[in-house]
């Protein structure tokens, strides 16, 4: 696999990624509504931007880093779905590392 290959593919990885993370946001947000309105404030309130900023930046990182351990794979649809899970799944596990091991 050349250099212009390999490039793409992990673009493609970051891409898939992010739309993981996209699928994992949707599903947040229609919680985060629930709450806010069972709480009586406003989305407004409970809206970090920052937060879904970093959270997509993650979601891309891990469907990177997961195409690059793919490098070589037969891009199928098995390949693309398996990229947008580790988008939504590898997300989670990085952002709960976070949580877990910085004091906030």
């Amino acid at each position: 696999m050349g250099i212009y290959e390999t490039f793409t593919f992990v673009v493609l990885g970051i891409l898939l990624g992010l739309l993981g993370q996209i699928l994992r946001i949707v599903v947040g947000i229609k919680k985060e509504i629930d709450q806010t309105i069972a709480s009586g404030k406003t989305l407004k309130d409970s809206f970090d931007s920052i937060r879904l900023a970093i959270s997509l930046m993650i979601g891309g990182l891990a469907g990177g880093l997961g195409a690059i351990t793919l490098l070589g794979t037969e891009i199928n649809r098995e390949l693309l779905l398996t990229l947008v899970a580790i988008g939504y799944s590898g997300a989670d596990f990085i952002e709960g590392f976070i949580r877990k091991n910085t004091p906030l």
